[in-house]
């Protein structure tokens, strides 16, 4: 019934006055806890603060367009913000590291960004999406062809562009890297990616045109430019390995209007890169 709910229904969130004190309590718990352990900077527990209560008014309030459009120009810059700013001299709790060559420095060092965490739990209890009773949605085996398809894709496609060789970790770095990578990196970025950016941008053009094909193709061709211009530092094949990534993460939001494909998807390539292939790239 759960998993049911969860990839063929909208009703996980639905009770927001009910649901509402217990998420902000939990929220708030968590923030002012990790805050105090510090293992949250005091700037990003305060931006998380103003975050929920922006999200609260852009989702509640009477606003015009312009209104709206601001403030979610605002939202965006503020979880983008939150998600990476970290103060100087400060490290989030130390979860695990990839010995390097010497023993002078690991060639990986894995951190629990709970700032990223939280922003990515908060955009979704907020943008939680509600089909619209005229979005394009493609038929279930579509859906899932795409669900199935993509992680293969990335991987077979990065290997030899990437120059990517066997290089399996050990099982508890594996268990490790798989919590994070859900909580703190699938989530996070694809809830931003997808729902406060594609299908935003997709629900401002509609208001324009009623073609769907310009609809959603624009909105994941500009999410997918962002996705790939995020990860700084890309050259060469890699970037197109994340335009591959990114655009087949879109696609699947694209066909369901269902966040978890494309978290699932992201979460699989990770997993799958980490667990079995060269950590980290260059």
């Amino acid at each position: 019934m759960w998993t049911r709910r969860l990839f063929s229904g909208y009703e996980f969130i639905t009770d927001k006055n009910f649901s509402g004190k217990i998420f902000f309590g939990f929220l708030l718990s968590a923030v002012a806890v990790l805050a105090l352990l510090q293992w949250l900077p005091l700037a990003n527990a305060m931006a998380l603060v103003v975050l929920a209560g922006a999200l609260w008014g852009y989702q509640t309030l009477p606003l015009n367009r312009w209104q709206r459009s601001m403030l979610w120009f605002l939202l965006v810059s503020l979880a983008f913000w939150i998600a990476t700013y970290k103060p100087e001299g400060f490290l989030y709790p130390f979860v695990f590291d990839l010995p390097g060559e010497s023993d002078l420095a690991p060639r990986y060092e894995f951190f629990a960004n709970f700032g990223k965490g939280l922003c990515g739990l908060l955009l979704l209890y907020f943008f939680w999406p509600r089909r619209r009773a005229n979005e394009f949605v493609a038929a279930p085996k579509y859906q899932f062809f795409i669900a199935l398809v993509a992680p293969a894709a990335v991987i077979v496609v990065a290997v030899p562009a990437l120059d990517l060789y066997l290089q399996p970790k050990d099982i508890e770095q594996i268990l490790l890297f798989a919590i994070g990578n859900l909580l703190i990196i699938s989530v996070a970025e694809e809830v931003f990616m997808r729902l406060l950016l594609q299908q935003s941008i997709r629900n401002a053009i509609a208001v324009f045109t009623i073609n769907r094909w310009v609809q959603e193709l624009v909105s994941l061709l500009v999410v997918t430019a962002i996705f790939v211009a995020v990860h700084s530092g890309l050259s060469g094949a890699t970037i197109w390995v994340y335009t591959l990534a990114g655009f087949l993460y879109g696609l699947s939001y694209t066909l369901s209007k269902n966040i978890c494909y494309p978290i699932m998807i992201h979460f699989f390539v990770n997993q799958i890169h980490f667990s079995f292939l060269t950590y980290p790239l260059g």
